[in-house]
């Protein structure tokens, strides 16, 4: 799922940085090269024990180097400074893991340390293809042919975009797979989400979503009452200003707020941030922000899985599409309107 693993290490408190110190029984470690040779800061998140652990390390003209201790099994991912994922190994303490990075081909990546971690770079390599052309559709048949395979649970969390379809189905493909190929430690966040994305779905209508407005007035936008609904959540990022802003700013111009009724939902951790970004862009639309990022309680109702998230609705206030992408979301209002 997209985005997943970045926003609950924005929400996760209890972060450690994992020194080598410790005994090789206590311990895995990573060694990685990255293609271009970059020197940069890399951060590397999972859940281990009860709670999310990150790392930062540098990487040195392409090399690094980081150990971390996780009792059971967990799916790690590496991402830039600005979080933008680079690869992900499934690691356990004992292990010594090698990995090739591609910066610009996740799909490329290359990894060793145990047989999962072996496995699902080498599937990612041979369906990059496919994977490019149906993500979904291609992760559903491994599963469908794989029920037994925990790689088919790592598959459904970390690519599977249950986001942009349904999350019935999502959820009915996760039941697939054997309970002993599904760990808790692996699929319980993903879990958690489903049903909070099958709780939207089910609802007849969407209560109206609070913010707060430039002004520092808490402020309500209607789900009902209007042809249509759209409610843009996002982030201050470069996603943000390359995609959804010309979007937003396209719809807006198109169309009279009688016809499309929109908000421009910020997640940014900080209220400065999301000032200083719609000073920025420019931005003439309505546009509002929340304490609590993906998790504030104002979008629990409207349960995005990750940023960018665009949900609309109809007169009656009923979701009738979601997607994480922006040219989608447009297509989308064209075609209703």
């Amino acid at each position: 799922m997209k985005g997943l693993i970045k926003h609950m290490a924005l929400a996760a408190a209890s972060a450690a940085v994992l020194l080598s110190a410790c005994s090789s029984g206590d311990q895995f470690r990573v060694n990685g090269t990255i293609k271009g040779k970059p020197t940069m800061n890399l951060r590397a998140g999972y859940y281990a024990d009860g709670r999310y652990r990150t790392v930062i390390t540098g990487v040195r003209d392409g090399e690094f180097e980081f150990f971390g201790s996780s009792n059971q099994p967990a799916v790690l991912e590496l991402t830039d400074n600005d979080y933008r994922p680079l690869g992900r190994l499934y690691v356990q303490n004992g292990q010594n893991f090698d990995i090739s990075i591609d910066p610009a081909d996740p799909y490329a990546v290359e990894a060793s340390g145990n047989d999962v971690t072996t496995r699902w770079a080498a599937f990612l390599r041979d369906n990059a293809e496919a994977l490019r052309a149906d993500l979904n559709g291609t992760v559903a048949a491994y599963v469908g042919s794989h029920p037994s395979d925990v790689l088919s649970s790592i598959l459904m969390v970390t690519a599977y975009d249950s986001s942009s379809s349904s999350a019935a189905e999502a959820d009915s493909l996760l039941s697939l797979i054997d309970p002993q190929a599904r760990p808790s430690s692996v699929t319980e966040g993903y879990a958690y989400v489903l049903q909070r994305l099958l709780a939207a779905a089910d609802s007849v209508a969407l209560p109206p979503v609070r913010y707060i407005d430039r002004r520092d007035s808490v402020m309500e936008f209607e789900l009902s009452g209007h042809p249509l609904s759209l409610v843009a959540i996002s982030e201050r990022s470069d996603v943000r200003t390359d995609s959804v802003i010309p979007v937003l700013r396209r719809l807006h111009k198109r169309y009279k707020a009688s016809q499309l009724h929109m908000l421009d939902f910020s997640v940014d951790a900080d209220t400065s941030a999301w000032r200083s970004g719609i000073t920025a862009d420019s931005v003439s639309w309505t546009s509002g922000w929340a304490a609590g990022g993906i998790a504030a309680p104002a979008l629990r109702r409207l349960a995005p899985a990750s940023v960018p998230c665009f949900v609309m609705t109809d007169s009656t206030g009923r979701e009738v599409f979601r997607t994480i992408s922006a040219a989608e979301a447009e297509r989308k209002v064209k075609a209703l309107l």
